[in-house]
C-alpha cells in the first residue's frame, strides 16, 4: 500500500538533510504530475516518521490545493512535534478535534485525560486519523486510549472495521525494537468488541488474533503467543499462525513443539505453493556461503563504503586492544576473490572473548559511527552482535568466538530462537591490506576457510552453510533439524528447486535423529520440488 512511495520519499528526507533545495526544487517539478500533493503520499511520509517531509508536502499543499484542511492540520502537528511544543497553529484546531488532542499528547509527552477524550468530536475519519498518529509515534498507549473511548461510544460494525483496517495498514511498518504491550492491548479490545456474522469480520479478527500473538511475542510473553495465535483461524493466516507458534516455543526453549509446528508450516505450504508465506530471517553466522543466486544482485556491495565502515571499526576497537578480524564470506571473498564477493550485502568480522563485549560496544557506541539493538548481548552466551555503520548503512556482522573444548566457537543467535553453534581450531592473528586498509584475518586462512565451506576453492550456489558447513556443531540435533525446516520453507518460497533438492537430502540423511523428518514431510517436500520442477519446465 505505502512501499510505491517510499523511493521518492527518501529522495525528498535526503535532500531536505542536506539542504540541497535546487536538486529538491528539480524532484518536486518531476514528481508533481504523479501525485504527489495527495493525501496517500502524506500517509506514506508519516508512516516512515519523516517529518521534515511531511512538514514540507504539508507546505506544498497548504500552498497549492484548492482544499488544503486535512494538510493544514498535519503541517500543525508535524510542526509541533518538530518543535517540542504545540504551536499556535495546533492550538486553532477545533479545541475537541481528536487529532489535536492526541498530537498534544504526543508533544507533552503524557496521556490524554479519559475526561478530555469523552469530549473528543469528530467524523470516525478523524478518529483514525488520531490513531495513525498515535502509532507512527510509538505512542500506543495512547491508542488504547483511543479504542476504549471508541468502544465507550459503541461503534456500528462497519465503523469497526474501517477503523481496524487502518491500523492493519500500519502493523507491519511498525519497529521490531518498539514496545507493542499496549498496542497488544488495543488490539484485544477491538477483537472482543468486533463481533458479526460476517466474512470479512471473522478475517479480520483473525488477523487481530495474529497481531496479538506478535505483540505477545515482542513482549517476552511466549505462551500469551502460542494462545493468541489459536484464534487465527483464516486459511490466509493459519500458515502465519503456525509459524509464529513454532517460534514461541523454539524461543521457550520447547524444541520438541517447534518441529511439531514447523511441520505443520511445511505440510501448509507443500499445499498452497509459494504465496503469502512468512519469511524466515536469514541469519548470519561465521560459517555462512556467499550468496550466489541467478541473476544480478539487488544491490551491489560498495567496496569504498565497505572499507571505510570497516577503518571506523578498526579505529573505534584498536584503543581498547581488541582487534577485529575477517572471517566467513568476508574472508573467503579476500582470499578467492581479491576482494567483496559479488552477492555479498554484509561484512563478517570475529573477536576473540566475550568478556570484553560491553566494552566493544560502549566503544563502537561512543565513536557516533555505529548503531546496534544492545539487547543482543546476552553476556557469556552472546556469539553475534551485529552492527550498522551509520555513515553508510553497511551491516557488519560481529562473531565472537569463545574457547571451548579446545577450539574457538562462534554461532548464530536466531530470530527464530535457537544457538547454532560453530567450532574452529584454534588460530593467531596477522595483518594483511585489503580494500585499501590493514586489517587482521586468521594466520592459517586456508584452513579457516576449509573448516567453515569445505571445497571453498569451488563456487557452490546451492551451499546451505548452516547445514554443510564442516564447523558445524551437534549435527543432526534438534536445532540442526530446525535449521533443516527453514531452509526448506526458504527455498519452497524463493522457488529454489536445487537448494530444496539439497535440502531434501540433507535431512534425510539425518532423518533418524530425534527430532529428524518424517518420511511423510520428507515425501511432501519432494512431491513439491517434482511438482515446481515440471512447472519450470513448462
Amino acid at each position: 500500500m505505502f512501499e510505491a512511495e517510499f523511493p521518492r520519499l527518501v529522495r525528498i528526507e535526503r535532500l531536505l538533510q542536506r539542504q540541497d533545495y535546487a536538486a529538491l526544487e528539480t524532484l518536486v517539478v518531476k514528481e508533481m504530475p504523479r501525485q504527489l500533493l495527495s493525501e496517500e503520499t502524506l500517509d506514506a511520509a508519516r508512516l516512515l516518521r519523516q517529518n521534515a517531509t511531511v512538514v514540507f508536502l504539508a507546505s506544498l499543499a497548504a500552498e497549492n490545493l484548492p482544499k488544503p484542511f486535512r494538510f493544514k492540520a498535519w503541517l500543525a502537528v508535524y510542526q509541533s512535534i518538530a518543535n517540542g511544543a504545540p504551536t499556535a497553529e495546533l492550538g486553532a484546531l477545533p479545541g475537541r478535534h481528536p487529532l489535536r488532542l492526541i498530537a498534544e499528547a504526543v508533544v507533552r509527552k503524557t496521556a490524554v485525560d479519559a475526561a478530555v477524550l469523552k469530549n473528543g468530536h469528530g467524523p470516525l475519519d478523524d478518529w483514525c486519523h488520531a490513531a495513525e498518529l498515535a502509532i507512527d509515534q510509538q505512542r500506543f498507549d495512547l491508542l488504547e486510549q483511543i479504542v476504549r473511548e471508541l468502544v465507550r461510544r459503541k461503534p456500528g460494525v462497519q465503523d469497526w472495521l474501517r477503523f481496524t483496517q487502518a491500523l492493519i495498514a500500519r502493523h507491519n511498518h511498525i519497529p521490531q525494537t518498539a514496545d507493542t504491550v499496549a498496542l497488544g492491548r488495543a488490539y484485544s479490545c477491538i477483537r472482543d468488541h468486533l463481533i458479526a456474522r460476517l466474512p470479512a469480520v471473522d478475517k479480520v479478527r483473525s488477523r487481530l488474533a495474529l497481531y496479538i500473538s506478535q505483540c505477545h511475542f515482542r513482549a517476552g510473553d511466549y505462551a500469551g503467543a502460542i494462545e493468541a495465535a489459536r484464534h487465527a483461524t483464516s486459511a490466509d493466516h493459519r500458515i502465519h499462525a503456525a509459524f509464529d507458534t513454532a517460534r514461541a516455543h523454539c524461543f521457550s526453549g520447547d524444541l520438541d513443539q517447534a518441529l511439531v509446528w514447523m511441520d505443520q508450516v511445511l505440510e501448509l505450504q507443500c499445499a498452497r505453493g509459494p504465496v503469502q508465506t512468512p519469511q524466515p530471517a536469514t541469519e548470519a553466522h561465521a560459517g555462512q556461503a556467499p550468496k550466489q543466486d541467478k541473476g544480478p544482485p539487488k544491490k551491489i556491495f560498495d567496496p569504498v563504503q565497505a572499507s571505510g565502515a570497516l577503518l571506523d571499526l578498526q579505529n573505534a576497537l584498536e584503543p581498547i586492544g581488541k582487534k577485529a578480524f575477517l572471517v566467513s564470506g568476508t574472508l573467503l571473498g579476500f582470499h578467492r576473490e581479491g576482494g567483496l564477493l559479488a552477492h555479498d550485502k554484509d561484512i563478517d568480522v570475529g573477536i576473540i572473548g566475550w568478556e570484553d563485549q560491553y566494552e566493544v560496544v560502549n566503544a563502537l557506541l561512543q565513536s557516533g559511527r555505529f548503531g546496534m539493538d544492545l539487547r543482543r548481548l546476552h553476556g557469556h552466551k552472546t556469539y553475534h552482535v551485529p552492527v550498522r555503520h551509520i555513515g553508510t548503512g553497511v551491516s557488519i556482522d560481529i562473531f565472537v568466538y569463545h574457547e571451548e573444548g579446545g577450539k574457538l566457537v562462534t554461532g548464530v543467535q536466531s530470530e527464530f530462537g535457537y544457538l547454532q553453534k560453530f567450532a574452529f581450531t584454534p588460530f593467531g592473528l596477522e595483518k594483511t591490506g585489503f580494500l585499501g586498509i590493514e586489517f587482521y584475518v586468521p594466520d592459517d586462512i586456508e584452513r579457516n576457510l576449509a573448516e567453515n565451506f569445505g571445497n571453498w576453492r569451488q563456487s557452490d550456489p546451492d551451499y546451505i552453510s548452516h547445514l554443510q558447513s564442516p564447523s558445524t556443531v551437534d549435527v543432526g540435533g534438534k536445532v540442526f533439524q530446525i535449521v533443516g525446516r527453514i531452509r526448506a520453507l526458504e527455498a519452497i518460497n524463493a522457488g529454489k528447486l536445487e537448494k530444496l533438492s539439497r535440502v531434501i537430502q540433507i535431512m534425510t540423511e539425518h532423518q533418524h535423529h530425534p527430532g529428524g523428518m518424517s518420511p511423510h514431510i520428507l515425501e511432501l517436500l519432494q512431491t513439491a520440488y517434482d511438482q515446481r520442477t515440471v512447472a519450470e519446465v513448462a
